[in-house]
């Protein structure tokens, strides 16, 4: 039974999904790199960690983080090289301290861009895996969590993140020339986001792999001209062609039951303009 639940990087995804946890009777820990966040994780009721998994450890005792019966993991490589590079080391040695803890199980957030522009659609059962190096470090975090002994593990890829502060219509506002204006989208809103990881909790669906995208994947320039005009009322003006691209299937999350809050992206940003 999870009674206690530590959520590793508290940030546009992990804040609010602790928060959700914690008004759904979890205690939870949080954990930020960034003293200034403490405070504001602290008064949203979850146990505010200071944990740094780099080269040299700082923060706080993390086994005292890891003190719980479940641990999500949220902690995208970065953007920077440095910080890209040396994200096999954190997650391994993330996994070390896993091995030490009362943690029995884990929900890992990896992307959908682990998989290949095939101009077709991906599952989860899709072998073939995309060759760029930000692909590869993603999925060799993944079986560094899936190997970890005694552990039960589940993978959840996340699409292109939308929702509060991230608004799709930042991206390409007037902007012409855009390529690739009729490949489809893979998008996710962040309530679904939080959605599908507490249905992976309550239906105890463990060592498992799930795709999370809305079901729907408008042309991009359909949904980013739109986005963009809702945005701040400039269009974005996309060559109509179709390039390289995926549709990420998300079948296997609802075969199980999830139902996505915003399964219609046309429709979510016509109904919400700026969120």
């Amino acid at each position: 039974m999870i009674e206690k639940i530590a959520v590793i990087g508290c940030g546009w995804l992990g804040l609010p999904l602790a928060k959700s946890l914690v008004i759904n009777s979890f205690f939870v820990n949080g954990s930020t790199t960034s003293i200034d966040k403490v405070s504001r994780i602290a008064s949203n009721g979850i146990a505010p960690f200071l944990i740094n998994l780099g080269l040299e450890k700082s923060g706080d005792d993390i086994q005292l983080f890891l003190d719980a019966d479940l641990l999500i993991i949220n902690i995208p490589p970065g953007r920077g090289t440095e910080q890209a590079d040396d994200y096999e080391d954190k997650i391994s040695a993330l996994a070390k301290e896993i091995e030490k803890s009362t943690i029995k199980k884990v929900i890992f957030i990896s992307s959908t861009s682990v998989y290949p522009d095939i101009n077709d659609h991906v599952d989860e059962t899709y072998e073939d895996k995309s060759e760029s190096a930000s692909a590869k470090r993603m999925l060799a975090a993944e079986e560094i969590i899936k190997s970890i002994p005694k552990i039960q593990s589940t993978i959840i890829r996340m699409a292109g993140l939308i929702g509060p502060n991230r608004h799709p219509g930042r991206f390409f506002s007037g902007k012409e020339n855009i390529p690739s204006g009729l490949s489809p989208v893979n998008l996710i809103h962040l309530e679904d986001c939080i959605g599908v990881i507490e249905f992976v909790i309550e239906n105890n669906l463990w060592d498992q792999t799930f795709n999370a995208a809305a079901p729907s994947h408008p042309l991009k320039t359909d949904f980013y001209d739109l986005a963009s005009q809702k945005f701040n009322g400039k269009s974005a003006q996309f060559l109509q062609e179709e390039g390289s691209y995926k549709i990420v299937d998300s079948a296997k999350i609802i075969s199980e039951g999830y139902q996505f809050k915003h399964p219609d992206l046309m429709k979510w940003l016509l109904q919400n303009p700026q969120n």
